[in-house]
């Protein structure tokens, strides 16, 4: 009984001087951020050397002064890591970013870049894309080799838009369905009056009929004048029924445009997914990879994205035309590389088409 005691005594001891030691220790932690000084500020890319070099360790230490944050010298516990992280990812190249600082006093700032998978020259764009759908601007002063769309195709979001592709999507379609709402609450309120004011030019009628025997009980000059009130009122219940009717058909035809805004913001986002995709297919294939280095884009007069490939070999273009059906495309472009190649010479003809079913045309 008593070795039982003592083993819970001791367990219980034991607990006591490890939860006081862990709030001495976070007592003389907390004790040493609020008196201990930021020693060195340590900023690292650490995916710079592999992926691009979009900016530079001195280039993020003058954009972190150029935003006036007071880094070096200061106590640490007056260190706001959030609104420093925050400010760095306002550059579009950045992915993510790690800030905090050690025991010693030094400042981290670990920044993380996006990689590219495509790079987008058309139309007035400027911009570099990656396989998840972030899109950023070429920062000046960086570089990265990637394949480029170039043509006069146009996305779907603006020249100077920055973030994931995703998000802008839902926040146009957001915009539409407000606007989709307003119309429908508008219609839908347009419907009640205009159910009043055919409900009142029904009663005004039946008071009209019932006036004919109220007419045996009254003077004849009082009879005529409610009919000339009922008949006033009457009209003025139709007028304002066709001013209804006219409005219903202004707010039906908002909703229909609104409608077909959204239709039209879906189809060219599912679109450009839908060249990412194909970009992203070409990227991760070994051969296709290295080969093709530009999407020409354009838009047929049906709105659908059409390409023309350029490859790395060779003095020749591939009409690929549209996304449609393109593993087979691609199909007969590997068997035109694997067999026709060998047959005619990288230089004999100018133009490989792929747009035709079951046959590749080849134009000299």
């Amino acid at each position: 009984m008593w070795r039982k005691i003592v083993r819970v005594v001791g367990f219980l001891l034991a607990v006591a001087l490890i939860v006081a030691y862990i709030c001495y220790a976070s007592n003389l932690a907390q004790r040493n951020r609020s008196t201990q000084r930021v020693e060195q500020v340590v900023i690292s890319l650490p995916d710079s050397a592999d992926l691009c070099r979009f900016t530079s360790v001195p280039q993020m230490r003058n954009y972190l002064n150029n935003g006036k944050f007071a880094l070096e010298n200061v106590v640490v516990d007056s260190i706001d890591a959030v609104t420093i992280s925050e400010h760095i990812m306002k550059c579009g190249f950045v992915r993510d970013v790690d800030v905090y600082t050690t025991y010693s006093g030094e400042l981290h700032i670990d920044i993380r870049q996006h990689k590219p998978l495509v790079r987008l020259l058309c139309g007035g764009y400027n911009s570099y894309i990656t396989g998840e759908g972030d899109i950023f601007h070429s920062p000046r002063g960086g570089a990265y080799y990637a394949p480029v769309i170039t043509g006069c195709y146009k996305p779907m979001f603006k020249t100077d838009f920055e973030g994931r592709l995703l998000t802008n999507f839902e926040y146009l379609m957001a915009l539409e369905d407000e606007k989709l709402a307003a119309v429908c609450n508008a219609i839908a309120v347009a419907k009640q009056e205009k159910r009043r004011c055919n409900a009142r030019i029904d009663e005004l009628k039946k008071s009209r009929k019932k006036g004919v025997f109220e007419r045996l009980f009254g003077s004849e000059e009082e009879y005529k004048l409610r009919l000339v009130g009922i008949k006033m009122e009457i009209d003025k219940q139709v007028k304002t029924e066709a001013e209804i009717a006219s409005r219903l058909l202004l707010l039906n035809k908002d909703k229909h445009k609104v409608e077909s805004r959204k239709k039209k913001i879906e189809k060219r986002y599912d679109d450009f997914a839908n060249l990412i995709n194909f970009v992203s297919q070409i990227e991760h294939d070994s051969f296709w990879g290295s080969e093709i280095v530009q999407y020409v884009a354009d838009t047929t007069s049906l709105g659908e994205i059409s390409l023309r490939l350029i490859p790395r070999s060779g003095d020749f273009i591939v009409e690929f035309g549209t996304l449609a059906d393109r593993e087979v495309k691609l199909s007969k472009l590997q068997k035109y590389y694997d067999e026709g190649l060998s047959q005619f010479g990288w230089d004999r003809y100018k133009k490989v088409d792929l747009r035709y079913k079951k046959q590749i045309i080849c134009t000299e």
